[in-house]
């Protein structure tokens, strides 16, 4: 049974995280979904928050929370009430495509994260030589991702290319099982 909202409260937004490893394009992707344009961005220390909204008209708030080996063991304070994951892999860092995944299984074993379904973006899609989201799907954690509803989308956070379907594909995941 749903809960009953009071006079004058407002239900919350869908609260959607977003990890990845630092330099995974997190913030770029962040700032071109809120404003349409390319930001130059540095290494976030501790997390940028917005207020967005998909295709079908969900708002949500995304959390973007830098990815840093220091500040992710600060990930699992993030991860309560989240309705969606989004973990964003640098499909041109083969050398630490091991280390992503092995984050990603990490923080899909937090007890907060049963059943949360799950967007994984692999950006930055327009660099000669990325990895494509197919073979990025060979290489994913299948047992860490059972029990979760995921989605594998190719990106660009440079151009913006994919970004609207994914934004569809999340309004997807947090409007539910059909």
């Amino acid at each position: 049974m749903g809960k009953l909202i009071s006079k004058g409260q407002r239900k919350r937004d869908p609260r959607v995280v977003m990890l990845g490893l630092d330099f995974a394009g997190k913030s770029t992707l962040l700032y071109k979904l809120k404003s349409g344009q390319a930001v130059e961005t540095s290494p976030t220390v501790g997390f940028n928050v917005e207020s967005l909204q998909t295709p079908c008209y969900i708002s949500f708030t995304l959390w973007d929370v830098g990815g840093q080996g220091s500040l992710r063991i600060s990930w699992p304070h993030y991860l309560e009430d989240t309705n969606a994951l989004v973990f964003v892999l640098d499909s041109t860092d083969t050398a630490r495509l091991p280390e992503a995944l092995a984050a990603l299984e990490e923080v899909l074993s937090h007890p907060s994260m049963a059943g949360v379904p799950i967007l994984l973006l692999a950006n930055k899609q327009e660099v000669p030589g990325a990895l494509a989201p197919a073979e990025l799907g060979e290489r994913l954690p299948r047992r860490c991702l059972a029990g979760h509803r995921w989605v594998l989308r190719g990106c660009s956070a440079h151009t913006g290319q994919g970004l609207q379907e994914a934004l569809a594909v999340l309004g997807e995941l947090l409007r539910g099982p059909t």
